[in-house]
């Protein structure tokens, strides 16, 4: 399962690669990202450290391939 489909699945109503900024867009909002972060441990099998879970990291595609690339995910 990739990243767009996790985020597809906690909000199917919005078109993310539209989106620069999933938070300053109103995609997503606190709930949805603690959410998302037990989505990408799950099916990744990976931990996110606390410190990692900041709406930079989270703010689009992007940044959240990034972080997964850091943590030795190829998403």
């Amino acid at each position: 399962m990739s990243v767009l489909d996790l985020l597809s699945a906690i909000r199917p109503e919005f078109d993310f690669r539209q989106s620069a900024d999933f938070f300053g867009d109103g995609l997503l909002d606190s709930l949805d990202l603690i959410t998302l972060v037990a989505d990408l441990e799950t099916t990744y099998g990976i931990r996110i450290d606390g410190m990692a879970i900041v709406p930079e990291n989270f703010r689009n595609l992007e940044a959240i391939e990034r972080l997964l690339r850091e943590a030795g995910v190829r998403p």
